[in-house]
């Protein structure tokens, strides 16, 4: 298994909370990042891992945001 830091795929257009990672993660290695700093998955600014590469957000990025996945490659 192979550690990933990337940019999020997907729009950050003030409405998308879909994204995806470049590949496929280990379940349960995700963590996301919105501004260079780390959410928890438990709070209201959360995700929830959907599998096949995407990630929903619990709250809308603002445009402008950077999203970053940390995961481990499956």
């Amino acid at each position: 298994m192979v550690p990933i830091i990337e940019l999020a795929g997907g729009p950050v257009n003030g409405l998308n909370k879909v994204f995806t990672s470049s590949a496929a993660y280990v379940p349960g290695s995700v963590r996301v990042f919105r501004n260079g700093l780390l959410n928890r998955k438990a709070d209201t600014d959360g995700w929830v891992e959907l599998g096949n590469k995407k990630v929903r957000l619990n709250e809308t990025p603002k445009i402008g945001d950077v999203i970053k996945l940390y995961y481990l490659r499956a």
